[in-house]
């Protein structure tokens, strides 16, 4: 899937800006390694977020290992036979280092109902991880500018790809008192005259 090169250049500066912000509210001093692994983390999803998994092996053999950046130690086997790439980790906040996404723990609801159930995978810990970043971010970018930030944030995907039920697990582990939710379902066949 592509998208224009703005799209691709907003989504790194407002990731990394995300990242940072971690930091930077406390009032810590990033040093230039931990920049260059959120800058590597940031250029990766924001370029290579949208490929699949034969153009994220190609992304990360092709552009991030030839610009020798921060980038997680992947042996040789875990990338020809685990298919593993930037995309299977993040920067850790509390130990600043390269880990592998794990997803919480489940613990199944009182009442099952086997048709909502939510388990978490490591592809929704990834999708929530970026999301809540994405929240995260100043509704006003600069005050002084009158700059208004990107508060919005687009899930997107092939069918079956469980982006629902990320916005579903994403939504019950926010404060209800800030947050208030609707629920419509667009889809292919959903048109302006249906509303």
């Amino acid at each position: 899937m592509d998208s224009p090169e703005v799209v691709k250049t907003t989504m790194m500066i407002n990731l990394l800006t995300a990242l940072l912000k971690e930091y930077t509210s406390t009032g810590q001093n990033v040093e230039f390694e931990l920049f260059e692994k959120l800058w590597c983390f940031a250029f990766a999803w924001s370029i290579g977020g949208l490929f699949e998994s034969n153009e994220r092996q190609k992304f990360q053999k092709e552009v991030l290992e030839r610009v020798n950046g921060a980038l997680p130690n992947i042996t040789a086997q875990r990338a020809n036979f685990d298919k593993e790439t930037i995309f299977d980790y993040y920067v850790n906040p509390k130990t600043k280092a390269w880990e592998t996404w794990k997803p919480v723990e489940w613990k199944p609801p009182r009442r099952l109902v086997f048709s909502q159930l939510l388990i978490p995978t490591s592809d929704s810990t990834r999708a929530e991880y970026i999301i809540e970043k994405m929240r995260t971010l100043d509704e006003m970018r600069s005050d002084r500018r009158k700059e208004v930030g990107l508060l919005n944030t687009l899930l997107v995907g092939g069918s079956g790809t469980a982006k629902t039920s990320i916005v579903l697990m994403n939504s019950t582990r926010m404060n209800p008192e800030q947050y208030a939710f609707k629920r419509i379902n667009f889809s292919f066949y959903t048109q302006p005259h249906n509303f």
